[in-house]
């Protein structure tokens, strides 16, 4: 963990906050004598999962006075109607599907539009899901990845998951030109995170928020999968957050203290999931951008443009045709 005021490492537990509706543990940092709550919206009554899942609620097309009583059912709060309208107001910049809510969801029941199901890969379960309307209308150029979205309502070839090498797993050298900077999934990474009460929820709680409330975002933890014929083993991953924009195919990867991860290993790893995506749809890799980022920082790169070396050679002059 580090300090908001120093961004220092040296951090301890030091006392308990207490509100109306919520206790939150502080922290104390050795560095800069600070005390800190992390993750915590500033200046709000309410715990920040309280307020993430009330802009939930609402972008899958509740009413607000419908979104209120969802809320205070299921947290034990007493919200009103205002407070989350003014919620929806001071987010609104970085939640941007609520700008064309009332037109992509007018064809969709209340809480119906993202479609989940969920699968076991090698003892662990991922919940993949997707938003019908924007997938609907950002992809219809994409027919073939429409397709392959939508086959998961059906299941998932899960036998294909549980031989074989894992994204993650493939050794093999890949060098890329990437930008770095700060955008959208940036923003929403650092609002949807203070309503992951632990570490391990982060992925899920981001992954959802990201697909409701943000425009780009179609789907998450999707699937992909390929039989690599040069090395003689199936490749298979998850792909955490899956984006269209700019007529582009976006494969991102949350990864927490995004500036300190091994470029190779996740530069790598995004490589893998662009070609098994390039693969199973026919859209070229040209079309695909990477990226890992955090609440922080973001990196991109080209798949089409990246640099394998060693045995990573024999898979690109296969699969990148």
């Amino acid at each position: 963990m580090k300090c908001p005021k120093c961004n220092g490492t040296q951090v301890i537990k030091k006392g308990i906050r207490k509100t109306r509706y919520k206790q939150e543990q502080m922290y104390y940092c050795k560095t800069c004598k600070k005390r800190f709550i992390p993750r915590k919206l500033k200046d709000k009554t309410y715990p920040a999962n309280v307020v993430i899942t009330a802009i939930n609620y609402y972008n899958l097309g509740y009413t607000i006075e419908e979104t209120s009583r969802l809320i205070n059912r299921r947290f034990k709060v007493k919200t009103s109607k205002s407070s989350v309208h003014n919620w929806l107001n001071e987010f609104s910049d970085v939640c941007s599907f609520q700008k064309i809510r009332k037109e992509m969801l007018k064809e969709y029941e209340k809480g119906t539009v993202v479609f989940t199901n969920s699968f076991e890969h090698q003892g662990l379960d991922y919940e993949f899901k997707y938003h019908k309307a924007k997938l609907e209308r950002f992809a219809s150029h994409f027919p073939d990845l429409i397709s392959y979205l939508q086959r998961f309502e059906q299941g998932c070839p899960n036998e294909l998951f549980e031989g074989g090498k894992r994204c993650s797993q493939l050794k093999f050298s890949v060098n890329v030109k990437k930008s770095r900077g700060k955008n959208q999934a940036c923003r929403l990474a650092k609002l949807a995170m203070r309503a992951a009460e632990e570490n391990r929820m982060r992925h899920e709680v981001v992954e959802e928020f990201m697909l409701i409330n943000d425009t780009a975002t179609v789907a998450c933890e999707v699937p992909v999968w390929y039989w690599e014929k040069k090395l003689d083993v199936g490749v298979s991953g998850h792909i955490d957050i899956l984006q269209i924009r700019q007529g582009k195919i976006f494969i991102l990867d949350l990864k927490p203290e995004a500036f300190k991860e091994n470029e190779e290993k996740v530069s790598s790893q995004l490589y893998l999931y662009a070609l098994g995506l390039s693969f199973r749809t026919k859209i070229p890799l040209s079309v695909f951008r990477c990226a890992w980022f955090d609440e922080n920082d973001y990196y991109e790169f080209s798949p089409a443009n990246a640099e394998v070396r060693g045995d990573g050679e024999k898979i690109v002059r296969y699969s990148a045709k």
